[in-house]
């Protein structure tokens, strides 16, 4: 109980003894602070705050042809452009802060003014607020209201001006596409044209045309060839005929005829039959002589003259001649041989003609294959920068429509109202304040509350310093916080103990 009466007669000796140290800051201060929040200028703030939508992007059937805002990514950039001369230079020029009879310098000074007073934070994903501050009231929600326009137009300008370039630039290039396409179409006709039996379609058909036609002439080849050889024949059997002999051979004929009808109503010994078999030896002798005989060919005109001759006669008239019937077969296999060699020279005029363009298919098929290619790819080009221009159109469209929805202002602008800044400074004050009491307090403590004690106590001065009785790593805190929990006894044996 005694010590502890004599640690609080050693707190109040100290601060009696401080008394000027502790009372003075506590009476100036706040006069100062008082002072000091007076002369400063109120701050006025305002804010107001925005909802980035996309609807679009919500809609799995419209997500494709929605284009992003991408807030996150573009913040820093949409405050570096919110802050930029130009945006702040129409904010200006919109409230009239600025005209054509400042100075370049006066210009930007209000345009620094209005830079260094504005703030943009991100609260969300979604969620933007920008602020304003300033010394009066006067204009901040009109300056406010013009910043917010022109920060959505920032805002939403990328997406608008990517539709609208976009759809200059797919025109342009739709039109450049469009004749290229007309080209290569016209140069693809010509070649048509041109070249009307060098198709594929063509080619296969002539291909087709063509084994047909060498199928077909070598049965009339054959054909031909056996005609040949049998018109050879007759021709050589006709040439060789001798009219004599066959004119001796119908006599022959007709002695044995009468011969025969002799010998019925005769004997051999009678004198008409031996008179007939005189004359039939006779002219077999004569004809065995005629055909032992080497005798020169007759052509088929003598020999269809002997027939006519033969057949206009008397005794003939309704006996058609061997060699009639002969000549008539020559005459029709003649015409059948003519007809086969006229089919087989208009045959290989034909197959030479087919096979001279089939000679080319290579490279008409070669070129043609090229034009092709050319009208596909060139059609497929404008076939997707069309598809693509509709797009970009639909995408335009879309956020014409949903342009009043996609920036949902939360908060309007609204009368700003003050808010003092003197406390911020009393604080700082009474901070520093209390930092250096604190710092004071060790010392205090070790001078002036540990002192009297110890010539109360002693006569002895103590070996070491405070500072020498613990390293410098120790604060001084500690120290006292162990002198709190252990009393001071053991802090003073430690310091009065002998070497």
């Amino acid at each position: 109980m005694s010590e502890l009466k004599i640690r609080l007669l050693v707190m109040l000796t100290a601060a009696w003894r401080r008394r000027y140290a502790i009372v003075i800051p506590i009476l100036v201060m706040p006069i100062i602070a008082y002072a000091v929040g007076a002369m400063t200028p109120p701050k006025y703030k305002s804010h107001t705050s925005m909802l980035i939508q996309e609807t679009a992007k919500m809609n799995p059937f419209l997500e494709d042809i929605a284009v992003s805002t991408m807030l996150k990514e573009r913040l820093s950039a949409l405050k570096t452009l919110l802050n930029s001369r130009h945006v702040l230079l129409s904010v200006a020029s919109d409230l009239n802060l600025i005209n054509d009879s400042m100075s370049p310098y006066e210009q930007d000074q209000v345009i620094a003014r209005i830079s260094s007073n504005l703030t943009v934070s991100q609260l969300g994903k979604d969620f933007i607020k920008i602020e304003h501050s300033a010394s009066s009231p006067d204009g901040m929600k009109a300056l406010l209201e013009s910043v917010s326009v022109h920060f959505i137009e920032e805002l939403l300008a990328p997406e608008r001006s990517s539709i609208r370039d976009s759809s200059e630039f797919l025109t342009i290039h739709i039109e450049k596409r469009k004749q290229a396409l007309e080209q290569a179409e016209q140069a693809l006709a010509e070649y048509y044209n041109a070249h009307s039996a060098a198709t594929p379609e063509m080619q296969s058909e002539n291909l087709s045309r063509l084994a047909k036609l060498k199928q077909k002439l070598a049965e009339k080849q054959a054909e031909l060839a056996g005609i040949e050889k049998s018109l050879g024949t007759l021709d050589q059997q006709l040439s060789k005929t001798n009219p004599i002999v066959g004119r001796l051979e119908e006599q022959i004929i007709e002695i044995r005829s009468e011969l025969t009808l002799l010998k019925a109503k005769y004997t051999t010994s009678h004198s008409a039959v031996q008179a007939k078999l005189r004359e039939l030896q006779r002219l077999e002798q004569e004809r065995s002589v005629l055909l032992s005989s080497e005798q020169t060919g007759l052509d088929s005109d003598q020999l269809w003259d002997i027939a006519s001759a033969a057949g206009t006669g008397s005794s003939s008239r309704e006996f058609q001649p061997l060699l009639i019937t002969q000549l008539q077969n020559l005459q029709i296999v003649r015409g059948r041989y003519e007809s086969l060699k006229q089919e087989t020279s208009s045959l290989e005029s034909m197959i030479a003609e087919l096979t001279a363009n089939a000679k080319n298919y290579g490279s008409n098929a070669k070129q043609l294959l090229r034009l092709q290619r050319d009208v596909t790819l060139k059609r497929e080009l404008y076939d997707e920068l069309v598809e693509r221009y509709e797009m970009a159109e639909l995408t335009g469209s879309l956020g014409i429509f949903e342009q009043n929805k996609r920036v949902k202002v939360i908060d309007l602008p609204t009368l700003p109202a003050v808010q003092p800044i003197c406390h911020l400074l009393f604080l700082r004050y009474w901070g520093s304040l209390q930092e250096s009491r604190l710092g004071l307090a060790p010392r205090y403590f070790s001078s002036y509350l540990i002192r009297p004690f110890v010539v109360a106590n002693s006569s002895k001065t103590p070996n070491y310093r405070l500072s020498q009785l613990f390293p410098k790593s120790v604060s001084r805190f500690a120290i006292l916080h162990v002198i709190s929990r252990n009393g001071m006894q053991p802090f003073l044996t430690l310091c009065f103990k002998e070497q």
